[in-house]
């Protein structure tokens, strides 16, 4: 479409802005009164082409607003949405609920247990109890790891779409050890696998000889708000028995998830 004449460029920007900021919240209020909808669904509501469409529910899946419902095509609220109009739990209290599970969970299997939460590339360790063996990995209370060289770290980023992971680490993986995962193209495929097999590995690939098994930790609706993990020397923590300790890590997170 030829601009007219004097038209200011940085108005026409400021006004594509706007309508793409519109038909995206229309979107999102449209999808609330919806379990799930169609892109064709979208395109008919807002007025505009299919592809349009698709490129805003895609954007919108980027940033956790809405979710492809598994094996479908149709979409509907995505739990970032769905956490904002629920309330966020508070890091305090996420703490005080999640330290005696830690503490528990420590004594049965007699390693080091942490709780971790994303903040932006990294993952920080918001609490940890120490294990009781002689040769023990310590706890790492509010360290910042970057996310893909931690169990918990994997286990919270296996939770976001390919592309709102790789928008984390545009300029790549900075190296932690020889066992890091060497670029954003890995760390996406083994995101896939952790969220197949259900929790995440760290196989000396944050610090040589300390390996840890993590899953995620939801509140009651739903929306996922930390990772839990046990870090223990490699030579006790193998990738069988990781597999071992998965079933039992799950069984805590749903624990402290009744309690949030």
């Amino acid at each position: 479409m030829p601009k007219k004449q004097g038209e200011n460029p940085d108005r026409q920007a400021d006004a594509y802005a706007a309508s793409s900021v519109d038909n995206a919240l229309r979107t999102l209020v449209y999808l609330r009164g919806h379990h799930s909808v169609r892109v064709t669904d979208i395109s008919d509501h807002l007025g505009v082409a299919r592809s349009t469409a698709h490129r805003l529910l895609t954007t919108l899946r980027g940033h956790g607003f809405v979710e492809q419902e598994p094996g479908g095509r149709r979409y509907r609220l995505g739990p970032v949405l769905l956490g904002l109009t629920r309330g966020p739990v508070d890091e305090p209290t996420l703490v005080q609920v999640a330290h005696c599970h830690l503490a528990r969970l420590r004594d049965e299997v007699g390693e080091t247990t942490n709780l971790l939460v994303l903040d932006g590339p990294d993952s920080r360790f918001a609490d940890g109890v120490e294990g009781r063996h002689p040769l023990r990995v310590g706890p790492r209370n509010g360290d910042r790891v970057p996310a893909y060289g931690t169990a918990g770290g994997k286990a919270l980023l296996s939770e976001l779409s390919p592309e709102s992971a790789r928008t984390r680490y545009r300029r790549g993986l900075t190296p932690l050890t020889a066992s890091t995962l060497p670029d954003v193209d890995a760390l996406i495929a083994e995101l896939a696998v952790t969220r197949a097999r259900g929790y995440a590995l760290n196989l000396d690939e944050s610090v040589v000889g300390v390996h840890g098994v993590g899953v995620r930790v939801r509140d009651r609706f739903g929306t996922c708000v930390a990772a839990l993990t046990v870090a223990a020397p490699s030579i006790r923590l193998d990738p069988g028995r990781a597999a071992e300790l998965a079933p039992l890590l799950r069984e805590t997170a749903e624990r402290i998830a009744s309690e949030l």
